[in-house]
């Protein structure tokens, strides 16, 4: 989740987004409304914080000028100058989702644009679901089957993505643009190695939402309309064909896996401490797998 922190007070754009940052957003930070506006067609922000003193205008004029342009972003007045209860009228009146007054404790400032971005689904169900996989917005939580998943934050991220466009296509731009602000730097193969580790956590613990890759353009979550069912084995799987089973799926819904990207999926499907025989089945996966890709290509 992006969001976008106008004001030109540096120490105190700083605390904000050092707070949010901790929180899981990806959070840039711009000082005029002139860059605002151009950050503003540049990137897709869940939410905005605008101060109304700025060397070039009033933020509110500019949330007004959002507004009148058809922005339904949520829009955040942060301000210490404007502080009466008219002005807070004004602000509200003016198109302002919320209207908070400089100093204000760093954690109601998240849970207030946690508020603001709950408001246009507030009457549909905020938990988002995928196969037998849910997604709380509000806590962040992921649950497969009613079990907490826990995911570092990247895999998080681009979980959220994809399970809010479930069944679409979602770009690699797209999940590039709401993973990383603009002070980032980004590796090529980045958004590459957070789908592997994540197809890694939601095989892993049973997930029947899975990640598939669409040649060219990007990644689609897709979830069975029923159960998949397999037929009666003799005696429970052995573990080690399970983790060799998982990483050859992730090996084998890629295009043209890289051979730098298969120690994160190897990594991503393993167990900790995993004994002989189960890294001996993930290398016999890996080889199996990519015999059958020179197949095609011959």
């Amino acid at each position: 989740m992006r969001i976008l922190v106008v004001d030109d007070d540096r120490a105190c754009a700083g605390c904000i987004t050092g707070i949010l940052r901790d929180e899981g957003f990806v959070a840039d930070h711009v000082t005029t409304l002139a860059d605002a506006t151009l950050s503003a067609s540049l990137a897709p922000y869940e939410a905005i914080l605008v101060d109304r003193m700025l060397p070039d205008g009033d933020g509110l004029d500019w949330v007004r000028e959002q507004r009148r342009a058809g922005s339904t972003v949520p829009m955040l007045i942060i301000t210490a100058e404007r502080d009466t209860v008219d002005h807070r009228v004004e602000g509200l009146n003016g198109g302002a989702d919320d209207y908070i007054l400089k100093p204000m404790p760093l954690d109601e400032l998240v849970a207030r644009v946690r508020a603001v971005m709950r408001r246009p689904v507030a009457t549909l169900d905020p938990v988002l679901r995928a196969g037998n996989v849910t997604f709380d917005p509000a806590n962040r939580e992921v649950r497969v089957a009613g079990k907490p998943l826990r995911m570092p934050r990247r895999e998080t991220c681009i979980f959220e993505m994809l399970i809010r466009r479930s069944g679409k296509t979602v770009t690699k731009g797209l999940l590039e643009e709401g993973l990383y602000s603009f002070e980032d730097e980004v590796s090529s193969n980045a958004i590459e190695v957070g789908i592997y580790r994540l197809r890694g956590h939601l095989m892993g613990s049973g997930a029947t939402a899975t990640v598939r890759t669409v040649r060219g353009t990007g990644y689609v979550l897709e979830s069975p309309d029923e159960p998949i069912t397999v037929p009666d084995l003799p005696g429970e799987v052995p573990q080690v064909a399970m983790v060799a089973a998982q990483v050859a799926v992730v090996l084998s819904n890629q295009a043209e896996p890289s051979p730098a990207l298969i120690p994160a999926a190897i990594a991503a499907s393993l167990p900790e401490s995993p004994p002989a025989e189960t890294a001996a089945a993930v290398v016999a996966a890996v080889i199996a797998v990519s015999l059958a890709k020179r197949g095609e290509e011959v």
